[in-house]
């Protein structure tokens, strides 16, 4: 008995130092280089200034097919935050319109965008997008870019090259993608699964964070609202359904 529980105790040890290592390469938010997600939940589970660092890429992905409207609502809705009244440069591939149509922009202020800001690059080819999003980068009249596909992502070489471009510009970079194209590997600094949730709200799940955790993230994620947030759902809570109906979508046919 003392033999297992000293073998579970060294074993505790040699990864607390692994982690302490760890941690020496992994990029943490200083004062003024994290933006805020807008609901406060979320940011309680966020590294030591409780934001997204804003020289980075995040990764959007739909938890299946018919989610992905939502995951660029929640893309768009983490541009705007990042952009903070500067342009943002948007872009979608042709399959991505072809399904699920372009920007409404009447309807964009419901994730905080105004539809002056936006600069979209409607139907082109992925590698053409990418190419656009690392030059609108190094653009300072740009605050944030938000590219959507639907069919694939970003290789792992083309990624790191973009999130090298975030960190050296101190811009970020939004990346929208289908339920298919997020199995992809890429270099992403946070990865986000993103489902429906009534009354146009957002499911949310943290998947990945470069750096160490604040606070642990619930299992069951966060539903939360562009205009309303909630609490973080407890595993096997149900949503509260006495929230203010809003039916207008920024992004769909």
């Amino acid at each position: 008995m003392r033999e297992k529980t000293y073998q579970a105790e060294r074993r505790r040890l040699t990864v607390a130092r692994l982690r302490q290592k760890l941690q020496k390469f992994e990029l943490i938010p200083a004062v003024g280089d994290a933006v805020f997600s807008g609901f406060d939940a979320i940011d309680a589970c966020l590294p030591p200034h409780h934001g997204l660092l804003r020289g980075a890429m995040h990764e959007i992905c739909a938890a299946k097919t018919g989610d992905f409207a939502s995951a660029v609502g929640f893309g768009a809705h983490l541009g705007a935050r990042f952009a903070d009244g500067k342009a943002v440069l948007s872009g979608q591939t042709r399959q991505c319109v072809s399904e699920h149509g372009q920007p409404y922009a009447l309807a964009l202020p419901t994730v905080g965008l105004d539809r002056h800001q936006l600069i979209h690059i409607d139907g082109a080819d992925l590698t053409d997008l990418l190419w656009a999003a690392e030059e609108a980068l190094s653009c300072p009249a740009v605050g944030c870019v938000v590219l959507m596909s639907l069919e694939r992502a970003p290789d792992f070489t083309a990624s790191r090259r973009l999130s090298m471009a975030c960190r050296a510009s101190n811009r970020p970079l939004v990346l929208v993608l289908g339920a298919e194209a997020g199995q992809a590997s890429t270099a992403a600094t946070t990865r986000w699964q993103i489902s429906a949730a009534p009354h146009n709200g957002w499911q949310v799940y943290l998947q990945r964070l470069r750096g160490s955790f604040a606070q642990t993230p619930p299992t069951a994620g966060w539903q939360v609202f562009p205009w309303r947030e909630q609490l973080p759902l407890s595993d096997g809570e149900a949503a509260s359904e006495n929230v203010q109906l809003h039916t207008t979508t920024a992004y769909g046919n």
